[in-house]
């Protein structure tokens, strides 16, 4: 039992962290149709940010910082790039994948490719029957689980949220409404670099982290919002956690060094029998 339950949190835990990746991914896509291969790289902005500012400052002040960091960059990339080509996938992916190579080589020239661990809780929590599991695990448990439903509360309750959504649903009937596209662009790619930031701050909490750690995560992003049908939150938390269990389960009681091949396989098995992912939204294409 004391098992069930460790792999159980375990899962719950990856399944939290792959749903802020993937609802980046799917709120960029849902609202400029843009792909940002670069996405995963606000993982690795938001882990080594929160790293370097605990150096200098108390955690409870390093993470915002780490935070504004991430707000900073989303919104220059954005500005200065990203905002020209909407409307324009092919320029749109072709700057995200060069953006891609040069951030994963400017960060292997900053950081090296030496492991390093952010700010985390201390101790273990003790489960019934004997296992253990470290609080930092717990934390991030809760912390993805606030982070996911403050996110879906925003997205039906604020005017960003709204923004968003409507954009994403009818693009040139919400600028009819005074809707800017290259304005609540702006929003959606901020909103998806804090997502992403977050989600490093708490792998850097549980797990030595290195450069390539957004690249890891982008690819089980990308998983997660295929199989839950791009532009789709909620498909997006479903994949998620059937992914995350799945791996840890796999990891557990059968092989951990196939675990990748379960997540493409899983993927490909949906694709097979629902093309457009579990729960896609109708998509309007930018014009």
């Amino acid at each position: 039992m004391s098992d069930l339950l460790l792999t159980l949190l375990l899962g719950l835990m990856q399944a939290g962290l792959y749903t802020l990746v993937g609802l980046g991914l799917t709120i960029t896509f849902g609202v400029t149709h843009i792909l940002n291969f670069a996405h995963g790289e606000f993982v690795t902005i938001g882990a080594y940010s929160v790293i370097g500012f605990a150096v200098l400052a108390p955690t409870a002040l390093a993470i915002p910082l780490a935070l504004l960091v991430a707000v900073a960059v989303a919104a220059v990339v954005y500005l200065v790039g990203f905002a020209f080509t909407i409307g324009d996938h092919l320029q749109g992916l072709a700057f995200s994948l060069g953006l891609l190579l040069f951030s994963e080589n400017l960060f292997l020239q900053l950081f090296s490719a030496i492991p390093r661990t952010g700010p985390r809780v201390e101790g273990t929590l003790s489960l019934p029957g004997g296992d253990q599991i470290a609080w930092a695990r717990i934390v991030v448990i809760l912390v993805t689980a606030a982070i996911v439903i403050g996110c879906a509360v925003a997205l039906k309750r604020t005017w960003v949220g709204l923004a968003l959504r409507a954009t994403g649903d009818e693009r040139f009937a919400a600028a009819t409404l005074g809707l800017s596209a290259r304005r609540v662009g702006l929003y959606a790619f901020v909103v998806a670099g804090v997502l992403a930031a977050i989600a490093g701050l708490c792998i850097a909490s549980v797990t030595p982290v290195t450069p390539s750690i957004g690249m890891s995560f982008l690819l089980t992003g990308f998983v997660v919002a295929i199989i839950g049908g791009l532009g789709s939150p909620v498909g997006v938390l479903v994949a998620s956690l059937l992914l995350g269990l799945v791996e840890a389960f796999a990891a557990r009681y059968a092989d951990p060094s196939m675990t990748s091949v379960y997540t493409f396989t899983a993927m490909i098995v949906v694709l097979l029998v629902m093309p457009q992912g579990l729960f896609n939204r109708k998509q309007v294409r930018a014009g």
